[in-house]
């Protein structure tokens, strides 16, 4: 996959989560929001209504006549704006007796005037709520004709009265409130998405840069290693032709027996005593506490000597202790390989059981045996 490829996958693959993520987060506290608004709202016009409420009262026990504390509240209401939220007093018969508008006052609710929905109660007139003289708070809805908003409404009885006041909150008011609060949301979700992906594609880019770079070192190691690998295996090749040129034009019969290293080897099968020549011998193997040879020619046979005593009387230019397990001729091996990141790993014919590895701590004095 193309590295531009890799990066877009990834950079659209994290944008959608962060999206959804902010959208679901955005619409949670949108909605939240919206709640506890109308909420405050409702908790309002209940205080509201109910600190009027209180205040007439204490009018009427400190003896003011009724009609000067009406006169009272709608000097005091007069004019003001009741697009948003007002206060207002009704008698129980639903007779407007206080308004900020002045033009309606004395005007009388009938039934179908208006209905009342409580909590999650049936809807009702608003008469009947004015007539039971009770507190109650709700959402005062109009027929369509009347062409006005839906009102949150707070009603509290004055007590020693017949009076009811009646805090309003517009609904429209309250949806448009909502809405500007709706596009200072959206416009922070917008603005935080956007410098949240800037920040993603920047550190996406730094990730996969690092990557790549450590990536890219890895296989520049790796290159040199199979160049350093090639060199090895040609010197070996060189090497077994050098060996094997020099097997055909010695004869092994008359070389000096004064010679530190073995040519002749004496090893048994069964009750028979044989002779083998070390040049044919493929590998010395310790399994099991137990020593034994193979051949060129698959041949096993075991030996009474250990391979530390074997080793000092090889042909080191030809043998070469490559663990504590195996001793081999260079004529067995057929390749090397990597293993790991710092051994070599040894394929010899014929193949052995188990594995033949070059530790790293003797792969440098290997390369020295090969190069001799």
């Amino acid at each position: 996959m193309k590295k531009i490829n890799l990066y877009t996958i990834t950079f659209f693959a994290v944008s959608i989560v962060i999206l959804l993520i902010s959208f679901l987060s955005f619409r949670y506290l949108y909605s939240s929001s919206k709640e506890d608004l109308l909420n405050s709202k409702i908790e309002a016009g209940k205080r509201e209504s109910r600190e009027i409420g209180k205040l007439l009262e204490l009018q009427l026990k400190q003896g003011l006549p009724k009609e000067t504390v009406i006169q009272n509240l709608q000097s005091s209401i007069i004019n003001t704006d009741t697009q948003t939220g007002f206060i207002c007093m009704y008698n129980r018969g639903g007779i407007e007796l206080c308004h900020p508008n002045p033009a309606l006052v004395g005007q009388k609710i009938d039934k179908n005037n208006s209905g009342f929905i409580s909590g999650n109660k049936d809807q009702v007139d608003f008469a009947d709520i004015l007539n039971s003289g009770q507190i109650t708070s709700g959402v005062r809805n109009f027929p369509e004709q009347m062409k006005r908003s839906s009102e949150i409404v707070s009603v509290y009885p004055v007590q020693g009265s017949d009076w009811m006041v009646a805090s309003h909150a517009n609904i429209s008011s309250i949806e448009q409130q909502t809405t500007d609060l709706y596009m200072k949301f959206l416009l922070v979700f917008i603005t935080a998405s956007f410098i949240i992906l800037g920040i993603s594609f920047v550190l996406i880019r730094w990730i996969y840069k690092k990557y790549e770079t450590g990536k890219e070192s890895e296989i520049s190691d790796l290159n040199n290693e199979i160049n350093n690998l090639t060199v090895i295996n040609t010197q070996l090749n060189t090497l077994q032709e050098k060996y094997h040129e020099s097997a055909q034009n010695i004869n092994i019969a008359e070389t000096d027996p004064t010679e530190s290293s073995k040519k002749r080897m004496i090893t048994y099968h069964k009750d028979e005593l044989i002779s083998l020549e070390t040049s044919e011998i493929a590998y010395f193997c310790l399994d099991n506490n137990i020593v034994s040879l193979t051949t060129l020619k698959g041949n096993q046979y075991t030996v009474n000597s250990s391979l530390d005593e074997l080793i000092k009387t090889l042909d080191t230019e030809i043998f070469y202790r490559a663990n504590r397990q195996f001793i081999i001729n260079i004529k067995a091996i057929e390749s090397i390989l990597i293993y790991g990141k710092n051994q070599l790993k040894l394929n010899v014919k014929p193949e052995s059981s188990e594995m033949i590895l070059i530790s790293k701590n003797k792969v440098a004095e290997f390369k020295k045996w090969i190069e001799q």
